[in-house]
């Protein structure tokens, strides 16, 4: 399986450590320790942290061919860890929010899955490109997770994510503050939730709706099937990281296997180690 994801190749700054990260990158990094091939299409600053980014992604096996090198700052975000929790600043311009897409490579890559966010969508160029993938290739799938962060997302990104994703990931802690643009009727419960969002837009036919320790919910659409997914128990140093480990290991699983029971479990069980370290892709061999 082959994956291309568009987004933010960031450095997470915890005080005085600088640690890489990214959904986007974090989600490829996990996606070929599972087995896939993956690329990215970003863009770095000619500093310091861009050269070391590029350095980490040739260390987890993520193809760099279409990450430019640009003239902005490599990105970075100020992470504050309360209880686990984190919270996230993410700075601005960055050298992501430059990048171009070039048509005519990405499709000799020939991606079976292509993977977009809201925040690679904050500035109009970053945007475009995102635009021109999806109007111009051809995927078997396109999985979107919305993963909202403060003061880069609004209607019109969160809208291009549901209108083109066929396999949509969204948590239950974002789901309010997607709901508010009122693309879809509120529900009381989370199936009848999922069943609307999947009503309002028919391009979706899987839903994975995550829920912390809570576990997750995952909503085949065509056969109106709910997988239930219970959380793995682990002592959760950080969550930074865990939604992009859930979505790679569901993924390659589904894709080699084609059973939710075991995607699900393969998802929750990584991110269950994931969360169990500081860092969003931690060492587990």
């Amino acid at each position: 399986m082959k994956i291309l994801a568009i987004g933010e190749i960031i450095f997470d700054i915890f005080g005085d450590e600088a640690v890489i990260g990214g959904a986007p990158l974090n989600f490829c990094a996990h996606c070929v320790a599972s087995g896939a091939s993956a690329a990215m299409v970003s863009g770095v600053g000619d500093d310091e942290f861009g050269k070391k980014a590029l350095g980490y992604l040739e260390k987890f096996g993520v193809d760099t061919r279409f990450v430019s090198t640009v003239g902005k700052e490599t990105g970075k975000c100020i992470v504050t860890v309360r209880n686990g929790q984190p919270s996230y600043n993410v700075m601005r311009p960055a050298a992501y929010d430059m990048l171009d897409a070039d048509i005519k490579s990405v499709r000799e890559y020939g991606a079976d899955i292509f993977a977009f966010g809201t925040l690679i969508q904050r500035e109009e160029k970053s945007r475009k490109a995102v635009r021109d993938i999806l109007e111009n290739c051809r995927f078997t799938d396109v999985f979107c997770d919305i993963n909202l962060r403060n003061g880069c997302y609004d209607a019109e990104s969160c809208r291009l994510c549901l209108e083109n994703a066929t396999i949509l990931k969204l948590s239950d802690e974002e789901e309010p503050f997607l709901a508010k643009f009122g693309f879809y009727e509120v529900a009381e419960t989370e199936e009848k939730l999922l069943e609307n969002i999947a009503d309002a837009f028919r391009n979706i036919r899987l839903i994975l709706f995550t829920k912390g320790e809570n576990g997750s919910v995952i909503y085949d659409v065509k056969n109106r099937k709910y997988e239930y997914v219970p959380s793995v128990k682990t002592e959760v140093v950080s969550t930074v990281g865990a939604g992009d480990s859930y979505s790679a290991a569901f993924l390659c699983e589904y894709f080699r296997s084609g059973d939710l029971t075991k995607a699900g479990k393969s998802a929750a069980e990584l991110s269950a180690l994931v969360v169990s370290h500081k860092e969003a892709i931690p060492d587990l061999k």
